[in-house]
């Protein structure tokens, strides 16, 4: 009788422990947090109960050592630059396919969103910034009704002096924890070598 009592002890606890997993797992909200400042620098955590846990950057806090630098450059080769563009068009396609999978899914509680336009001809410069407020128009209404958008901020500009398009944005949004483990799980391999290829 005392060793089944002591079974069914462990038996219950284990019952108890499984049922807070899913309970956490289904029911509680996990807060995400995106944001890229005026220089650059790209952040993301998550938030869950009251513990906030980073996950981009990780081990990139120290500063790097000085190097002198080259007078010479070596000119990018062909392959080099299709390396960079192919890489960039799979991290749209990735992001698109993150968003997708989250419809109806994610509430965007702060989208704060600034794009100021920049190349090295004017005439590009224009027409990317009225591409962008062609398209701007038309997802608005889509991350309103699919992702339960609160407050939203999009400013479009272009810089003619520069040649270098720059963003800053400030994001935060939840959902489930279930969800955020079912898109990590999905795209896992593309995201290990996003992080990768950004280190």
């Amino acid at each position: 009788m005392f060793i089944l009592k002591i079974v069914l002890g462990i038996a219950l606890v284990l019952l108890i422990l499984l049922f807070t997993l899913l309970f956490i797992l289904f029911f509680c909200k996990t807060t995400i947090y995106v944001s890229r400042d005026d220089k650059q620098n790209t952040r993301v955590s998550l938030k869950i109960f009251f513990v906030r846990i980073k996950l981009y950057p990780i081990g990139k806090t120290k500063e790097k050592s000085y190097k002198p630098q080259k007078t010479e450059k070596e000119p990018k080769s062909d392959e080099q630059s299709e390396e960079k563009d192919d890489f960039s068009s799979k991290y749209m396609d990735l992001i698109l396919n993150i968003i997708y999978d989250l419809k109806e899914k994610l509430y965007i509680d702060k989208l704060y969103l600034n794009i100021i336009f920049a190349s090295d001809d004017a005439a590009k410069t224009g027409i990317m910034l009225g591409t962008a407020f062609s398209i701007c128009g038309m997802i608005t209404p889509i991350l309103r009704k699919g992702f339960h958008l609160k407050n939203q901020s999009i400013i479009l500009d272009a810089d003619f002096d520069s040649n270098k398009t720059k963003f800053t944005l400030d994001f935060i949004g939840h959902t489930r924890i279930i969800k955020i483990l079912l898109i990590a799980f999905k795209y896992h391999k593309q995201l290990f070598k996003i992080y990768q290829k950004t280190e």
